[in-house]
């Protein structure tokens, strides 16, 4: 009996704590809306949208471009202004004159358009600044290369031989000259992977976050393309050829040949042939008392991913 007392009291209590808080809630939606039914008259600051640009020009970013509108409406209609970023535009075409090589916005000019954004209800009492000026360029255009980014790690014995083919290669910009002339290249977005012993086909994203807005691109992202194949090494004899000697002397050298080791697809190994590569020393290089000849590669075929030769140094006799 004592249990089914102590319950009842409980709940009655929990009802009546639940009548208040209703009662509270009740009694500050009621005073909210009446808040919110007033006049009320504030400042808020505006941000610029441009409107009607002539094509051939461009509006240079300045953050100075705003207006403070000092408006007078209902709480309710100022409540948007504080959930959303307000922006006003500024008809190019109407409302701005050509001013010493200048855009210049005048508020006597420009109110009829600033006014006929807002609603009958929010009345304009005021207007900062009188003017606003906006500096402007001519439209440039400049052809710049693109370049991949790439950590791409190929599985053991796998490679490529095109050198991570970008397509397009380049990229066109557009917009104020004094601006490109500090662009020189374009980066991709990063791409890493590991592993890969397949062909790559992959859409690569231009990285133009640090770019000026102002500036616009031709395209905003290129394809990346690799043939990837299985590698190996191989290794051919190569003769020593020794240039520039004089006809005065006789010069013999040791080794006559060289070994050549190169990395390149199984596809291209078997057309690989020792004619392929050329090898030689130059005389004229010597210095006085050096005791032997330096080889140089200087010719070798085009499906070679890395080449190095056996030897740095090639012994001669000289007799007169």
């Amino acid at each position: 009996m004592r249990v089914l007392k102590n319950r009842f009291l409980r709940a009655v209590k929990t009802r009546r704590v639940n009548v208040f808080l209703l009662f509270v809630f009740l009694a500050f939606i009621i005073l909210l809306l009446s808040k919110l039914s007033r006049d009320y008259t504030n400042t808020i600051t505006f941000n610029i949208t441009q409107k009607n640009v002539p094509e051939e020009t461009v509006i240079l970013k300045d953050s100075s471009h705003k207006l403070k509108i000092s408006l007078n409406t209902y709480g309710f209609k100022w409540l948007k202004y504080y959930f959303i970023t307000p922006h006003l535009e500024i008809d190019f075409d109407q409302d701005v004159t050509i001013t010493d090589s200048l855009f210049v916005w005048n508020r006597t000019k420009g109110f009829s358009t600033i006014n006929n954004q807002f609603e009958k209800t929010e009345k304009i009492i005021s207007v900062n600044p009188e003017e606003l000026i906006f500096k402007y360029d001519k439209n440039a255009v400049k052809k710049v290369p693109i370049i991949a980014n790439l950590d791409i790690k190929y599985s053991p014995g796998y490679n490529t031989l095109d050198e991570n083919l970008i397509d397009p290669d380049s990229v066109k910009l557009i917009g104020p000259s004094s601006l490109l002339e500090k662009v020189d290249y374009i980066a991709t977005k990063p791409y890493k992977t590991d592993n890969v012993k397949f062909p790559i086909l992959k859409t690569l994203k231009l990285d133009i976050d640090s770019l000026d807005q102002s500036i616009k691109l031709d395209i905003k992202e290129i394809k990346l393309k690799s043939s990837v194949e299985k590698f190996t090494e191989g290794t051919l004899r190569v003769p020593i050829e020794v240039i520039n000697v004089p006809s005065s002397i006789t010069l013999t050298h040791f080794p006559k040949t060289i070994n050549v080791y190169y990395f390149t697809s199984l596809k291209a190994f078997k057309n690989i042939k020792s004619k392929d590569f050329k090898v030689i020393c130059d005389y004229r290089e010597l210095a006085n008392n050096d005791l032997y000849l330096i080889p140089k590669l200087v010719k070798q075929p085009s499906a070679i991913k890395r080449i190095r030769l056996q030897q740095q140094h090639v012994e001669y006799i000289i007799t007169e």
